[in-house]
C-alpha cells in the first residue's frame, strides 16, 4: 500500500476551549451545590418544642459558624468563576498546558466544600483557618498561572484597555496580601485573620479606583507634556 493511502493516525489534540469552559462550569456548579451540605436541618429530637420558633432559632444559631463559612465560600467561588471567564474570553488558541493549568484551578475549587466545612466546624482553630485561606490563595495563584501561561504562549489576546491590566494586577495583589496576612494572624488571633478576608470583596473596588486614578494621572501628564 502506498504511503499516501495509509489511514491517518488520530491526532492527540488538547481539548478545545469550549470543552474546557463546559467542564469548568460544571465543576464550579457542583462545588457550589456541595457547599450547602455543611448546613444541617436540626433533628426534631434536638428541639425542645418543635412548634416553638424560639427553640428552632436557638438550634439554628448553633450553626452560625457554618452559615458564615458557607457564605464566604460561595462568594469566593463565584468570584473565581467570574475571573475564570474573564481570562477565557481572551483565549484565541489552545495548548495542552492551558488545560493542565485549568485543571489546577479546578482542583482548588473542588477542595473548597471540604475546607469551608472544616472552617465552619473549627472556626477558632488556626489550622482550619489557614487551610481555608491557603485553599483560596492557591485558587487565586492557579488563575493567574493560567493567565500568564496563555500570555507567554500567545494564546491570549492582550487586554484592550491598559487600565484593565493594571486593575487586574492590583486585585491580585490585594487578595494575595490579605490571604497571606490572614495565614500569619491565624496563630495569634483567628478572628483578626478572618477580618483580613473582608479585603477580598473590596479588592475589585480598590483596584478599579487605583487603575482609574493611574490612567487619569498618566493622561494628564501626557497632555501637559505636549
Amino acid at each position: 500500500m502506498s504511503a499516501n493511502l495509509r489511514p491517518a493516525r488520530p491526532r492527540d489534540d488538547p481539548p478545545s476551549v469550549a470543552r474546557l469552559l463546559t467542564l469548568s462550569d460544571n465543576v464550579v456548579a457542583i462545588a457550589l451545590t456541595l457547599l450547602i451540605f455543611q448546613l444541617k436541618v436540626p433533628a426534631a429530637a434536638q428541639v425542645a418544642d418543635p412548634g416553638s420558633a424560639a427553640d428552632l432559632a436557638a438550634q439554628l444559631a448553633k450553626q452560625a459558624d457554618q452559615l458564615i463559612s458557607y457564605l464566604i465560600a460561595f462568594y469566593v467561588v463565584a468570584q473565581f468563576w467570574l475571573a475564570h471567564h474573564r481570562v477565557f474570553r481572551r483565549v484565541v488558541g489552545h495548548q495542552e498546558g492551558l488545560a493542565w493549568w485549568n485543571f489546577a484551578f479546578l482542583f482548588t475549587i473542588t477542595a473548597m466544600p471540604f475546607t469551608s466545612s472544616l472552617l465552619g466546624q473549627y472556626g477558632t482553630n488556626p489550622l482550619a483557618v489557614d487551610i481555608f485561606a491557603v485553599n483560596v490563595l492557591l485558587a487565586s495563584l492557579a488563575t493567574q498561572a493560567t493567565l500568564l501561561f496563555g500570555q507567554r504562549r500567545d494564546v491570549l489576546t492582550a487586554p484592550a484597555d491598559p487600565a484593565e491590566a493594571r486593575a487586574r494586577a492590583a486585585r491580585v495583589t490585594v487578595i494575595v496580601i490579605a490571604l497571606a496576612l490572614s495565614v500569619a494572624l491565624a496563630w495569634v488571633n483567628t478572628s483578626a485573620a478572618k477580618y483580613c478576608w473582608l479585603l477580598i470583596p473590596l479588592a475589585p473596588w480598590v483596584a478599579n479606583r487605583w487603575a482609574a486614578r493611574t490612567t487619569s494621572g498618566t493622561g494628564t501628564a501626557g497632555t501637559a507634556g505636549q
